[in-house]
């Protein structure tokens, strides 16, 4: 019962919006009660395995991955709930009541997306989410987020009907429509080039992954207002990728038959070189660009392939590794969006020179975006540290040695195109 509680707590926000005209503060005060709400209730369901079946299509699960990634996603809520109560007056304060509405119906299908039990669960979710993230895109309403939001579409719609969903009814036949509690036939492990296929599917698929040929969309949803950019990068889309590729490596696939099959460059040994590639591909346009919020938003397609990378490493120490990436990123993350937000605000200006100049006053500001980008890099002794150091010894231990070079050079990448904002 209380899963059900978590996943709809953030459509109570809604219910809030009527008082928000009366009292902005007991507004924001009670939303981001709710997400401290969620967080208690979540802290009493740790290491519980519970499942709940809606209907013979819809599964609700709990279990150590959904059970953290939705902690996640209730702190990036609160956080962003905090940064919104003052930014909305430079930006969008007209506009506060459709942010916050959208922005519910997002945490509540991205929370749906986490606790899926099933494939078919997480379809509903994962496509129910696209659709809504799309007023948050373009909340601005000028052309360029227009554009911004077609391309959103496109790029997100197209690859879950005629790729993630074509996929899911092959693996609903082969593994006979197993929930993620249930054993998996043997024959579904009969199947190696098949099953190998079907994988590539799920991560080019789900474009959320920005995977190549889907690498390009999330760049472009820049002229979406900060507090949209820092959960777009967090928890509320691309996350949601990396969340549901590790319950389908782990229920279905299961870690030492994708072993097998990660050692073999035909099978899915080469998808750690499209995700590598992409990495890269990222960071040198991160190099290029002069806008603080595309740099931003490139990292973020560089970060989601070495998750993925990690995650086709299949070992237990690995996908730790990819869900400890999860949590430091999304925070990180956030946190230089937020602050990319005060510039574009107090300045007018997401100029990178233009901001390198008043960063010399801005010290704190400054300090805040050498902490959190050093953190996404890796760098010793801060939080990211930890996660990308357990990948990529993992990635060296089990002979993955592609997916630790593109690892090590991605983050030297990083450092280049951090410091500077210094």
């Amino acid at each position: 019962m209380k899963i059900l509680i978590i996943t709809c707590i953030p459509l109570l926000s809604i219910f809030l919006l009527s008082i928000k005209k009366y009292s902005r503060k007991l507004f924001y005060i009670s939303v981001c009660s709710l997400s401290l709400i969620n967080i208690a209730l979540l802290s009493t369901l740790a290491n519980q395995f519970q499942k709940i079946s809606l209907c013979s299509f819809l599964v609700i699960l709990l279990d150590k991955y959904s059970w953290f990634f939705v902690i996640v996603i209730n702190v990036c809520w609160l956080l962003t709930t905090i940064y919104s109560f003052s930014f909305v007056r430079y930006d969008f304060q007209k506009k506060a009541k459709k942010f916050h509405f959208y922005l519910s119906l997002t945490l509540f299908t991205a929370t749906g997306s986490s606790f899926a039990g099933n494939l078919n669960t997480l379809f509903f979710f994962y496509l129910l989410s696209i659709p809504l993230i799309y007023p948050l895109i373009t909340l601005r309403e000028n052309e360029e987020a227009k554009k911004a939001g077609k391309n959103y579409l496109l790029n997100n719609l197209a690859p879950a009907l005629l790729i993630l969903l074509p996929t899911i009814i092959l693996c609903n036949y082969l593994t006979h429509n197993a929930n993620f509690s249930d054993p998996i036939p043997e024959s579904f492990y009969q199947r190696p080039y098949l099953t190998s296929l079907v994988l590539a599917l799920f991560i080019i698929g789900m474009s959320k992954n920005c995977i190549f040929p889907f690498n390009r969309w999330l760049p472009a949803s820049t002229p979406a207002p900060a507090p949209v950019t820092a959960l777009l990068h967090s928890v509320a889309v691309v996350k949601i990728g990396s969340i549901s590729l590790i319950k389908i490596v782990v229920y279905i696939y299961h870690l030492d038959f994708l072993y097998k099959l990660s050692h073999n460059f035909f099978m899915t040994g080469w998808l750690t070189y499209l995700c590598g590639f992409s990495a890269l591909y990222a960071a040198f346009k991160a190099l290029k660009t002069d806008n603080l919020k595309v740099r931003f938003s490139e990292s973020t397609v560089s970060q989601l392939s070495y998750i993925i990378t990690a995650i086709l490493t299949a070992t237990p120490i690995a996908i730790l590794g990819a869900k400890l990436h999860i949590i430091t990123h999304s925070i990180a993350k956030s946190c230089l969006f937020f602050i990319a937000g005060y510039y574009n605000s107090i300045y007018k200006t997401v100029s990178i020179k233009e901001i390198s100049q008043i960063a010399t006053k801005k010290k704190l500001l400054s300090l805040s975006i050498i902490i959190s980008g050093l953190s996404i890099a890796g760098f010793p002794f801060l939080a990211g540290y930890l996660s990308k150091d357990l990948m990529l010894v993992e990635e060296l231990h089990s002979g993955n040695y592609a997916a630790a070079f593109f690892l090590i050079l991605g983050s030297i990448l990083n450092l280049m195109y951090i410091f500077p904002l210094a």
